[in-house]
């Protein structure tokens, strides 16, 4: 009886493991096509077609019909290359009425010239390049939450930015902005992290660990 269940537990094992690393090998073929998708978008962006719908990090360009606001918020404790600064969001009209928002990337300190310079910057061109994320009503589960009231921010959430501009934003997403022009800043491609083939073999090693032990068991068993 001893036996059997011994058998059946890393059988068990042995399956669960092996279904793991079949996982993570799909997860490695979405993950390259993903970065290959904005690798090629940032290669040769497209104008952002607002009846389009876009992946996480995609690069597009924004024309002269979207218009930057210079009433910035600023989200806390955020790092650059060792340094604590601060990320401003600013919201984005479309044809005079409110659509979204843009990250101006890091910044160190609240400094409203700072703004001002990359503004005017924006302004000295027709297109400039941004890359999309999602603009919904969920933050990372263990960042804290906005304080609308006292003006300090966390995270951008949809529903907290409309409260606080006390405007409706029609788009689905946000953007960050990414033009060496205007401002550079790290490519969102560093934090594409691929280890999906190690786990993949990780969780095939550990398949095949458990194959052995069965072996290995069934031999002494039998002498």
């Amino acid at each position: 009886m001893k036996l059997r269940s011994l058998t059946y537990f890393f059988l068990f094992i042995s399956l669960v493991t092996f279904i793991l690393g079949v996982w993570q090998l799909y997860r490695l073929n979405w993950k390259n096509e993903l970065i290959e998708n904005i690798e090629n978008s940032f290669r040769n962006p497209q104008l952002f077609n607002q009846s389009k719908e876009y992946n996480e990090l995609v690069a597009v360009n924004l024309d002269d019909d979207y218009n930057v606001i210079n009433q910035p918020i600023f989200l806390e404790s955020k790092t650059q290359q060792g340094k604590v600064g601060f990320h401003a969001i600013l919201p984005i009209n479309h044809l005079g009425k409110s659509y979204s928002v843009i990250n101006l990337g890091w910044l160190p300190t609240k400094d409203d010239s700072l703004i001002l310079s990359i503004l005017n910057r924006i302004e000295n061109y027709e297109n400039f390049r941004v890359y999309t994320r999602q603009f919904d009503d969920s933050k990372p589960y263990f960042v804290p939450e906005n304080q609308i009231q006292k003006n300090i921010w966390f995270s951008v959430v949809k529903s907290d930015l409309e409260d606080f501009f006390n405007h409706d934003f029609l788009s689905k997403y946000y953007f960050v902005l990414f033009d060496p022009r205007i401002k550079s800043d790290v490519t969102p491609l560093a934090f594409l992290r691929n280890n999906h083939l190690n786990y993949s073999i990780t969780w095939f090693l550990l398949s095949l660990s458990s194959v052995i032990m069965i072996l290995i068991i069934r031999r002494k068993h039998h002498g």
